[in-house]
């Protein structure tokens, strides 16, 4: 009986000393990604920061690093424990369909990065969305829902074969197509609320 009991208390003991260590690498974690979410920096110095760090990585052509770092939050999602992601969203001016004089334009603004710190607390999503350049907050948004898409290209000259799409929203049921819809008119009042957080192809063809 002795014996039982002193190797329950052993088990409790690794059992509370885990959880503490999990808890300390997860502060750690939400530390370092806090931190670079904060840093003021070029887009292009705030890509390579980016890249190095346990940061989503989007460009052009989606997801270009960072895929584990996104797999490992949305498994913690889906276990409905709280988590923290830091994505960063980098555009230039090259792939846009402007015209010359609107490219003269704006070329001194671009490349941009944004990053979008995104957070689960067990039962709600918030984002908060800089400029890397600016340290001020440009949005702070908050939604009930982590929406996943799949699908093939709308169009066979579609520069992709099939997409990936994470998606905030405050309806768990609503499509992909419903939201795209929606966004033909961006002034009709029906417009759906959302957020995309995460985009990647496959069969990329650009």
């Amino acid at each position: 009986m002795r014996k039982a009991l002193s190797l329950l208390l052993i088990l409790a003991a690794m059992s509370i000393r885990s959880s503490c260590s999990g808890g300390e690498e997860a502060d750690k974690k939400n530390d370092e990604i806090r931190q670079i979410y904060e840093t003021v920096c070029t887009a292009d110095e705030a890509l390579a920061l980016a890249k190095s760090s346990p940061v989503v990585v989007f460009e052009f052509s989606g997801c270009t690093s960072g895929k584990e770092v996104w797999n490992e939050f949305y498994a913690q999602v889906r276990a409905g424990r709280p988590a923290s992601v830091l994505c960063a969203n980098y555009y230039t001016l090259e792939h846009e369909n402007i015209s010359e004089a609107l490219y003269e334009q704006e070329r001194d603004q671009y490349p941009q990065l944004y990053f979008c710190l995104l957070t689960y607390d067990g039962k709600a999503f918030s984002t908060d969305i800089r400029l890397s350049s600016s340290a001020a907050d440009a949005s702070h948004e908050e939604y009930s829902c982590l929406c996943h898409y799949t699908g093939d290209a709308p169009t066979p000259d579609a520069l992709y074969e099939h997409y990936e799409y994470y998606v905030l929203t405050d309806d768990p049921d609503v499509t992909w197509d419903e939201i795209e819809r929606s966004m033909l008119d961006s002034s009709d009042p029906s417009m759906i609320r959302h957020c995309m957080v995460y985009d990647d192809y496959t069969g990329w063809k650009g």
